[in-house]
């Protein structure tokens, strides 16, 4: 007989927190052009991008993330991405560490099942 360990209930704290110990690993890089980099070079894990960033910019990296085959994921705001890591506004951050990228799509995902919202793929 084994004994499971209660999860954690996922809230938006918890997926922010996250991120920012990822920024605080040095684990991540923000802003566009960084991002755009770091994709280009198949070195992002998963692209999160903000949920109300300009639609434009959005949607250029989701196209680079796919033809790259990087992961991706919408959450949070451009406001609520920034304060993760100490920043202003960011439209998106780039995951550079498959352990985190792994640990921040389960609780994304999670969350959103909570939410009752469908998981972004």
């Amino acid at each position: 007989m084994s004994k499971e360990r209660p999860s954690k209930i996922v809230t938006r704290e918890r997926i922010l927190s996250t991120i920012g110990l990822a920024y605080r690993a040095s684990l991540l890089t923000s802003g566009y052009d960084s991002i755009e980099l770091a994709l280009h070079q198949g070195a992002v894990e998963l692209l999160i991008v903000a949920e109300d960033g300009s639609l434009k910019q959005r949607e250029k990296l989701m196209r680079i993330a796919k033809e790259e085959d990087a992961k991706t994921r919408t959450f949070g705001t451009s406001e609520e991405l920034g304060n993760a890591i100490g920043k202003d506004v960011r439209i998106a951050i780039a995951i550079l560490d498959p352990g985190f990228a792994d640990k921040l799509m389960k609780l994304i995902d999670e969350y959103k099942i909570v939410t009752s919202d469908a998981p972004t793929k």
